[in-house]
């Protein structure tokens, strides 16, 4: 238990790193982008492969697999309906609803989800992870449109234009490691050696970047936001805690209930600001439901992860 407490509390002290780099101007708002950039296109597509690929394949990896695919797929259906009665229930403008739908149901399983997962339970839980995350890739760029444009209606722009955002990195990394891994085709010596140690910057880097988007985030006017707080609440605590109740009791792997149970902790997708503002949405609210989820992601993470490792011994 203390070994991850302390991976943990480094981690989110990384966070801080990136914060008061940003208050200094060490790394001021401008520079998020060219961290991303560097974050997306390089340094975690090189931890995915190398993570992936240096997995052994055995029929319980298979049929892992296929439950963490089955589960992911059945979260965010069951979450969609379930955020649509949320926000009902809350009142919530018409033109704003499918906007805290997002927030409600979209999970940052890649940006902060492939570093902490990766540090707090092993190559192995990431590789699930990012199974899961494909399913979130997908759910993003299909149903997700739908979500964010619920309470008014809206063109469809077609399914060619809506996925185009999915063949990023990240995504063909993914895929290409998973392919790797069923074929079973190793990466020579010199290239795993050099992918990983750019890939090993990618745990930092993605903290201090994640300081750095909440350095520039107007924290005291995203509190007054009460509907919001309930939001991010029911997002952080709310959505882990019944998943654990609906799969805890399966006859599925103990490694696929933690990563079904994991990813529904994790705060709101960033992406999800970025379709809003494609689609002509409260670009603005999701900036804001982003920011807070992920503050408050920093009380609660830590939480559910020592929760987790110490209930299932991974």
């Amino acid at each position: 238990m203390f070994v991850i407490l302390n991976k943990i509390a480094i981690i989110f002290a990384m966070v801080g790193v990136g914060f008061i780099a940003n208050k200094a101007r060490a790394l001021p708002d401008e520079s998020n982008g060219y961290l991303i950039s560097l974050l997306m296109n390089i340094t975690a597509p090189c931890m995915l492969l190398t993570s992936i690929t240096g997995k052994q394949l055995t029929p319980d990896t298979l049929s892992s697999t296929l439950e963490v695919l089955a589960g992911t797929i059945i979260f965010f259906l069951v979450g969609m309906a379930v955020s649509y009665g949320i926000v009902k229930v809350l009142r919530i403008s018409s033109a704003d609803q499918g906007v805290y739908m997002s927030i409600l149901t979209t999970v940052n399983t890649g940006f902060m989800g492939f570093p902490i997962t990766k540090a707090a339970f092993g190559n192995e839980a990431l590789y699930f992870m990012v199974v899961s995350n494909i399913v979130l890739n997908i759910y993003l760029y299909s149903l997700g449109i739908l979500q964010i444009n619920m309470g008014e209606k809206r063109q469809f722009k077609g399914l060619k234009k809506a996925l185009k955002p999915m063949l990023n990195m990240c995504s063909l990394a993914a895929v290409l490691g998973i392919i790797m891994l069923f074929s079973g085709f190793k990466i020579p010596s010199f290239f795993n050696e050099l992918l990983t140690g750019i890939g090993d910057i990618t745990i930092p880097l993605s903290m201090i970047v994640v300081g750095v988007q909440l350095g520039s985030s107007n924290i005291l006017k995203i509190i007054k936001n009460p509907k919001l707080i309930v939001i991010s609440l029911i997002n952080l605590i709310l959505w882990p805690a019944l998943t654990f109740l609906a799969v805890n009791w399966l006859p599925i792997h103990e490694m696929t209930k933690l990563i079904l149970v994991y990813g529904a902790a994790f705060p709101t997708a960033v992406i999800v600001v970025a379709l809003a503002a494609k689609e002509r949405k409260n670009s603005q609210l999701a900036a804001e439901g982003v920011a807070m989820t992920t503050l408050f992601s920093m009380a609660t993470l830590p939480f559910i992860t020592m929760l987790l490792s110490t209930y299932y011994g991974i």
